[in-house]
């Protein structure tokens, strides 16, 4: 179909399989690395510049494989170097976020949701020629599905808090 974007990989099956693996190994990172990441901030910042930088080379990597750049990135690449930062800050911001609120207050939804867009954003980038590539797509729904995944973390330390209030610290049950 016209605009469909085509997997880079040739088969959406083992494109999805390469994201899961990505946002598996991820999380299995973040998970391991908790203890770290709670004491210090550089340890965050490490994963999630390396986590970027990775992300944002398989993007480039699949256009160059496929001679499929976007013709502004060919023609204008002040405003593609724009791009690649703007995403590099955003894809880095969301690793140090969810990581920090996992190791520092213990919230498993914003782990998930770092799992969930990693496998999308990969998914998203070892596509091409569609109608719109996906880096333009992140730049506006990257920093908006970060917000999501905050406000269900939000939304999880509420409910924690709240439950523990309820039961007093876990003294007495709620029945």
């Amino acid at each position: 179909m016209p605009g469909t974007p085509d997997p880079v990989l040739g088969s959406g099956v083992l494109t999805h399989v390469v994201a899961s693996f990505v946002g598996l190994t991820l999380v299995a990172v973040v998970y391991t690395s908790r203890k770290r990441i709670a004491r210090s901030r550089l340890v965050p910042a490490t994963i999630g510049v390396v986590y970027a930088a990775a992300t944002l080379a398989v993007w480039v990597a699949a256009r160059v494989v496929t001679d499929a750049f976007p013709s502004g990135f060919v023609e204008d690449p002040l405003a593609a170097t724009g791009f690649l930062a703007f995403s590099f800050l955003v894809l880095t911001g969301f690793v140090v976020a969810t990581a920090r609120l996992y190791a520092r207050r213990g919230l498993v939804v914003p782990l998930v949701g770092l799992f969930g867009v990693t496998e999308l954003v990969w998914w998203a980038f070892l596509h091409v020629r569609g109608e719109t590539d996906a880096l333009g797509m992140f730049i506006l729904f990257g920093p908006a599905l970060m917000a999501l995944v905050l406000l269900a973390g939000g939304v999880e330390y509420v409910g924690r808090r709240g439950w523990k209030r309820l039961t007093r610290g876990g003294e007495r049950s709620v029945t």
